[in-house]
């Protein structure tokens, strides 16, 4: 029949209807985590409910629980990736700080040079 359209067939809700399945926001996620976490739903509807494989899920879960260890381990020290960011920092601050003496050398020496050249007096174009 023209004009109508296909049913739904894979269980996904009509009231969300995504035009690429399995691209989720991060409110999406968090609410099918906390649903999981809680009990509430298991792996396999939360997957069919979003149009996601159960694998996809379960990955979810798993950052979550990593996320939670690590904010649980950090306590008052700093993280591995904070420390990590540090580093970095300190070493693009020492490059800045060399290329900036290395400039100003540089700067120092071009005048000197300019002021010992000697003054030649354009000719006139008569």
């Amino acid at each position: 029949m023209k004009g109508q359209q296909p049913s739904v067939s894979d269980g996904a809700s009509s009231a969300n209807p995504r035009v690429r399945p399995g691209r989720r926001t991060v409110q999406e996620r968090h609410e099918a985590v906390m649903e999981l976490l809680s009990g509430k739903a298991s792996v396999d509807q939360i997957a069919k409910r979003l149009g996601v494989l159960p694998a996809t899920v379960e990955g979810w879960r798993e950052d979550a629980v990593d996320g939670m260890a690590e904010a649980l381990r950090r306590g008052n020290a700093k993280s591995a990736r904070e420390l990590e960011l540090e580093r970095e920092n300190k070493e693009l601050r020492d490059v800045v700080t060399e290329t900036s003496i290395a400039k100003a050398l540089l700067e120092q020496a071009l005048k000197r040079e300019r002021e010992q050249r000697p003054f030649v007096r354009k000719k006139s174009r008569r």
